[in-house]
């Protein structure tokens, strides 16, 4: 990395931690956190394009990892919220070894493994980047043998609280996102950050380059071209005031399965689910007659 693109970072760096940080207060994020749910202004959704695959050997097609980031629709700092969640359908053919092995019932059939982020937005003057920071997680883990006991524990399972300290920076361009930063603090790991560079061709190939800093000096440095770069690239949709949101995740026989965005669908009083749909917490199950 050159001094001058060194320079730019830590200086980007420096910017980022003096917004987020230094103005943020217990009474200032228990009134970002309170939401409103009656704007009528469509809704911003952030969803990956490229869900991150399971192995094979393990899974069933349509097990993935997704990521989807909401946030307040019409202002330019407010309410933010990422979900992470794993979608586990096992081979059966895996799980008929490993009961036969270890005995019956070991496995259930489906797993979701829940992570949800909230915390706040701030987007630049041109609207064309963004950044979210992360103050607080609430994590699950839920199983079931179909997937409607699967959703049944999801909505009755609670989630487990923690403090985080994260940020992404996106940038904004049509229809698509691109994460351009990421990176996390903690007071005894410091402050770490992951930049990414895409290539534009053949000569000049993507990177990303992690930093660690400590009191806002750089420790180590180091630049990568090891990483998966669909996972960069998100959907940017605008959602519609009086409709349901949501998107496909998992197909099984005559049984599709959707995800719902909690905080996107409900901050406007929305359509129910389309006829032959049924809502179960933040997912849709559909039965197709055949």
């Amino acid at each position: 990395m050159s001094p001058q693109t060194q320079e730019h970072s830590r200086f980007h760096w420096l910017i980022w931690f003096l917004i987020f940080f230094s103005g943020w207060s217990c009474q200032n994020l228990n009134s970002l956190l309170s939401r409103d749910p009656k704007s009528e202004i469509p809704a911003s959704v952030l969803f990956l394009k490229s869900p991150r695959k399971l192995n094979a050997t393990f899974f069933r097609d349509g097990s993935s990892h997704y990521r989807c980031i909401q946030w307040e629709p019409g202002k330019s700092t407010g309410f933010a919220e990422k979900i992470e969640f794993s979608f586990l359908a096992y081979d059966s053919s895996f799980i008929s070894k490993i009961n036969s092995e270890f005995g019956n019932e070991l496995i259930d059939s489906y797993k979701l493994i829940w992570n949800r982020k909230v915390g706040k937005f701030q987007k630049d003057k041109s609207d064309k980047k963004i950044v979210f920071v992360y103050k607080e997680s609430f994590f699950k883990e839920t199983k079931g043998n179909t997937l409607e006991s699967l959703l049944e524990n999801q909505i009755a399972y609670k989630e487990n609280k923690s403090s985080i300290d994260e940020f992404e920076i996106f940038e904004l361009s049509g229809d698509t996102g691109v994460l351009l930063e990421e990176g996390n603090r903690s007071e005894f790991g410091g402050d770490n950050r992951w930049s990414h560079n895409l290539g534009s061709n053949q000569f000049f190939t993507s990177s990303s380059t992690f930093t660690k800093l400590n009191n806002q000096t750089v420790v180590t440095e180091h630049t990568s071209t090891h990483y998966d770069y669909h996972q960069l690239s998100y959907e940017w949709n605008e959602t519609e005031p009086d409709k349901l949101y949501f998107k496909p995740i998992f197909k099984e026989n005559n049984l599709q399965l959707y995800f719902v965005p909690p905080y996107t669908n409900g901050l406007t009083t929305k359509t129910k689910e389309p006829f032959g749909y049924k809502r179960m917490g933040d997912f849709l199950l559909k039965e197709e007659i055949k």
